[in-house]
Formats: structure tokens, C-alpha cells, sequence
């Protein structure tokens, strides 16, 4: 008898021996990652931002190739809080806002002053808003007199970058928009006269006449508009990582700092 109980005893501890090494071994659901891209950052240590860096001040490259601009502050910000490297990718506008690159996972969130749209929502996911940037016009100092407002842009040319919110609100004032890849060279047919204002996003409004004596913006912005950072649709756990670090931006007076910064030079 006494060796049936002995027999037992031991099956019952090599039984609780064997469920206790289960769940060591089974991996918690906190430290499971369902979300594909927020997965691989992880794996990978480093996070892919895509942006179109001709948009001074909100992201530009230096003299020393540096991509620098408050978009690229903020994006340096969510890998600071992911404890992961950061590594940027120069994309055409036109490439970046048909959202190709996020789509087949060559880079895992686009911040290139992006205007959150309805239309753009329904292919990617939007962060909360980070930036109101309303549009605002942009002349030369001896068009401010004929050119006070939106009023005055209907029998005048007007240069905007392709597919941007820009070019969508500048044709409900005239028929003679001109679509420029980016904004420098819009900036250069502007002072070449070739064009008699641009219509931009605020932001890099300031950047654009900061350094260009002889370009002001008319008035104040026309326009509310907010910039978002976007991701893939199924990137739901990392969508809600870069919402904690702009939360905290915003609650921490950074994002304030950074538009006084980056807006002032």
C-alpha cells in the first residue's frame, strides 16, 4: 500500500514538474506581438521613415546630408520611446503619397507633412494630429499690393506641389494652376516671375519665405488643416505607440518647442 502512495506521489510531482516548465516556456500575451510592423521594428531594433525631405522646415537635408526638420524631431522621438534605431528614406512626393512604400513594407511609417484627408484615410491609418497647418499664399513683395487674399487669384498663375491638399484648394480659386514636383522649384518660378503666388501649407510657407527677402505670405492661413503620421492599416499596436509619444509631446510642451524652433530660423 505504502508503495502505491509513494508511486503516486512521484507521478503527481513529475506531472506538476512538467505543466509548471509549460508555462514557463509558454510565452505571455504581453509579450506577444500580433502586429506585423511593429513586430519586425522590434526584431529588427529600427524603424524605416519615409518623407519627402524638400519641405523646409519640416524636413529637409542639411549641408552635411542630414535629414533635419520638426517631422524628423518627432520621428527621432518615437524611436527614443521604442528603444529602436531610426533610419529615413528619401521619397518623392508623388511616390510617398500614392503610399507604395508603406504598402509593400519598404518603410514602416511615412511623416512628410501629411495632410489627414478622407480620401488618404481610407488606404492608411492616421496618428492623432500633431501640426494644424491651415494653407496660406505666397508672393513676391511687388505682387502684395494686387494680391490680398484668395479673391485675387483668379486671373493669376498659381503654383502648388502635385497631389497635395495645395493643389485641390488653389483650383477652387483659378484655372491656372501649375503643379510643380516640389516646392523649390515652384519657389524658383515664382521669383523668375513665370508664376504670381503659390498656395502652401503654413508651415512650409515659413520655411519657404525665411531665407527669400523678396517672397511674403499674404494674410493669415485660409484653411484649418492637420498633419498626421501614417501607417498600414493592420499596424494597430505600433499606430498606438507613435499616438503615446505624440500625447506626450504634446502634454510635455515639445511639440510648441519644436514650431518655435524649427519656424524661427
Amino acid at each position: 500500500m505504502a508503495k502505491k502512495y509513494l508511486i503516486l506521489i512521484i507521478f503527481s510531482a513529475i506531472v506538476a514538474i512538467l505543466v509548471f516548465g509549460l508555462l514557463i516556456l509558454k510565452p505571455s500575451k504581453k509579450e506577444m506581438v500580433e502586429d506585423p510592423v511593429l513586430r519586425k521594428i522590434k526584431t529588427q531594433g529600427k524603424i524605416v521613415v519615409g518623407t519627402d525631405a524638400t519641405y523646409p522646415p519640416m524636413e529637409s537635408i542639411d549641408e552635411k546630408g542630414n535629414f533635419v526638420g520638426l517631422d524628423i524631431d518627432i520621428a527621432k522621438e518615437i524611436a527614443s520611446d521604442l528603444k529602436v534605431q531610426i533610419e529615413f528614406k528619401n521619397i518623392p512626393w508623388e511616390t510617398l503619397i500614392s503610399f507604395e512604400p508603406l504598402q509593400k513594407g519598404e518603410v514602416d511609417m511615412l511623416i512628410s507633412a501629411i495632410t489627414i484627408t478622407p480620401e488618404r484615410a481610407e488606404k492608411v491609418a492616421f496618428s492623432d494630429p500633431y501640426l494644424n497647418a491651415g494653407q496660406v499664399i505666397v508672393t513676391t513683395v511687388e505682387k502684395l499690393g494686387e494680391i490680398k487674399g484668395v479673391g485675387d487669384l483668379a486671373n493669376k498663375k498659381v503654383g502648388v506641389q502635385i497631389n497635395t491638399t495645395s493643389e485641390n484648394e488653389a483650383k477652387k480659386y483659378t484655372n491656372s494652376v501649375i503643379a510643380f514636383d516640389d516646392y523649390v522649384k515652384a519657389k524658383e518660378a515664382l521669383l523668375k516671375g513665370e508664376i504670381d503666388a503659390i498656395v502652401i501649407d503654413y508651415p512650409a510657407g515659413l520655411g519657404l519665405v525665411s531665407k527669400e527677402p523678396n517672397l511674403k505670405i499674404v494674410g493669415e492661413p485660409f484653411t484649418q488643416e492637420f498633419y498626421g503620421i501614417a501607417v498600414r492599416k493592420d499596424a494597430t499596436e505600433f499606430l498606438k505607440e507613435i499616438n503615446k509619444t505624440i500625447r506626450r509631446l504634446k502634454m510635455e510642451g515639445k511639440i510648441e518647442a519644436l514650431i518655435q524652433n524649427w519656424f524661427s530660423k
